[in-house]
């Protein structure tokens, strides 16, 4: 149904170091890290909402209602990503502004740059971007990639192997805010994401079309992930993302660029 988010479980080979594995995805739920390898056998993950959210609730501005009917996210203008303008301790970007084009441009920002293999860098990522009020989203997500590690025959701790480089890219992002105030905003995302190891090139089934979301709070002066339950309660899955479908646009499905 075009209106039910379904992760895409799909057999796909790696060589990592010598070892067969997996591809390797990571998805968010509401902010909590929910990490899957994706084996021999054909697995299904997590599901989304599929509830239908109002298409007034916008991430960025838009035209007269006759001309948004004649969008799609493929055929307007990509929405311009704000840069990060601090670096938490050389891990993760950081410093985005207090606005809704701030709160997606974080939510993209994160979720590309999140280490997926390395548990010490990620407790640093995590530190940075965690809210006050989710203190166990930060081991939640190092213990993740600990799960990672050991799944494809890593010590449990460590960095990531040499020649190995994990990529995502987010396409598309929807920003809605879960509050009066706009200081909490779940940001939906819609990515693929690419495995490359050195002399063997890409991998040749990557991650396609993946959406997750990450649940963001205003604090300190930053955009900040909260796993708090009076948020994530009220998170509601949009229309699925297409970058061909008028309704997509209508509800709030924006592509993105970095330029």
């Amino acid at each position: 149904m075009a209106d039910r988010y379904e992760s895409r479980a799909r057999r796909a080979r790696l060589k990592l170091a010598g070892i067969g594995v997996g591809v390797v995805a990571v998805l968010a739920v509401g902010g909590t890290l929910v990490v899957t390898l994706w084996g021999d056998d054909d697995s299904s993950g997590p599901g989304s909402p599929d509830a239908k959210a109002s298409p007034s609730a916008s991430s960025t501005a838009s035209p007269g209602a006759s001309a948004m009917k004649e969008f799609t996210p493929a055929t307007a203008p990509p929405i311009p990503l704000l840069k990060p303008t601090s670096n938490a301790g050389g891990s993760i970007g950081t410093g985005f502004e207090h606005s809704n084009l701030g709160a997606v441009s974080a939510g993209v920002s994160y979720w590309e740059d999140l280490d997926l293999l390395d548990d010490v860098l990620a407790r640093k990522q995590w530190k940075a971007i965690a809210a006050a009020d989710s203190p166990g989203t930060v081991d939640q997500g190092v213990s993740e990639v600990r799960k990672v590690r050991e799944g494809v025959g890593l010590p449990p701790s460590g960095g990531t192997p040499d020649g190995i480089t994990f990529s995502t890219s987010v396409k598309a992002a929807l920003g809605r805010s879960l509050d009066k105030t706009g200081d909490v905003v779940v940001v939906w995302l819609n990515y693929d994401r690419f495995a490359t190891i050195r002399d063997k090139g890409a991998d040749d089934n990557p991650l396609r079309d993946e959406t997750t979301s990450l649940v963001l709070k205003w604090e300190s002066g930053d955009w900040k992930v909260t796993t708090d339950p009076q948020w994530t309660a009220k998170v509601k899955g949009p229309h699925a993302y297409d970058p061909d479908s008028k309704y997509a646009w209508l509800d709030g499905w924006r592509q993105v660029s970095d330029d």
